[in-house]
């Protein structure tokens, strides 16, 4: 018979939050952390938000370890645990603030995605709360009126969901080609700075006046003419001058 899997991440926090000594406080900024990390890597944000929930009380889990082990393992089969356990915790008024903790917690990156509408609605359910009463702490908190979450069993959800995600990754190409192109220009200039013996703070008066110096110190017309060597060398660092100056130049006149 196979060995048993060792437990995940998210069991082994769940056996954790059983054993700590503060196991309603830790469960509750895990149940916050958990909404956090559903939809991507968990923004600073919303790990502050949850930071400041609960602040009366310990912490026996440090924080950033169970954030850790809900974002390598956000659906581990023994999160019910967890939820039961805080189901069998509620009460009129805690409901209330947990909901309002959650709400907090999932528009403190600026953004309220579907699966986090999903989970607001999974937890307020989960904690029995009065129908209206998710909608109404939302619009007291953020002053919008809560939509519902798409379904997300509609052909037609999953088809704009396509598309916004192509969307961002042609945006997230072209950010790439932007940063790619900022960065070879950069050192385009550096380079063509470092030709003309300046620094990266040179003026344009100093890149012409260097620019005229050197195209006059090292013109071929100057050198002498029976020295084949001295003359290649010459040709070299002229034509290394005037590739330098047609780089600073450009850039002046693209600013």
């Amino acid at each position: 018979m196979p060995d048993a899997a060792p437990p995940g991440p998210g069991a082994l926090l769940v056996e954790r939050l059983q054993t700590s000594r503060y196991r309603l406080s830790d469960s509750v900024r895990a149940s916050a952390l958990w909404l956090a990390v559903l939809d991507g890597p968990l923004d600073p944000r919303e790990f502050h938000e949850v930071g400041l929930a609960l602040t009366h009380e310990p912490e026996g889990l440090p924080l950033h370890e169970v954030a850790e082990a809900l974002a390598a393992d956000p659906f581990s089969p023994a999160l019910p645990r967890l939820f039961r356990f805080l189901r069998g915790q509620r009460s009129p008024k805690r409901t209330e603030s947990l909901l309002d903790l959650y709400v907090r917690v999932v528009a403190a990156d600026g953004r309220i995605s579907e699966i986090e509408r999903h989970a607001l609605i999974f937890l307020s359910d989960l904690l029995a709360a009065p129908q209206t009463l998710l909608g109404e702490r939302f619009e007291a908190l953020l002053g919008i009126e809560f939509r519902p979450p798409a379904d997300l069993s509609d052909p037609d959800w999953y088809r704009a969901a396509e598309s916004l995600a192509q969307s961002r990754e042609a945006a997230a190409r072209a950010r790439a080609r932007d940063a790619g192109l900022a960065a070879r220009e950069a050192a385009a200039r550096s380079e063509a700075l470092r030709v003309l013996g300046l620094k990266s703070e040179a003026t344009p008066i100093a890149i012409k006046a260097a620019w005229r110096r050197l195209s006059r110190q090292h013109h071929p017309d100057r050198q002498p003419q029976d020295d084949t060597a001295r003359l290649a060398a010459a040709a070299a660092s002229f034509h290394a001058v005037q590739q330098a100056w047609a780089v600073l130049e450009a850039e002046a006149r693209d600013a």
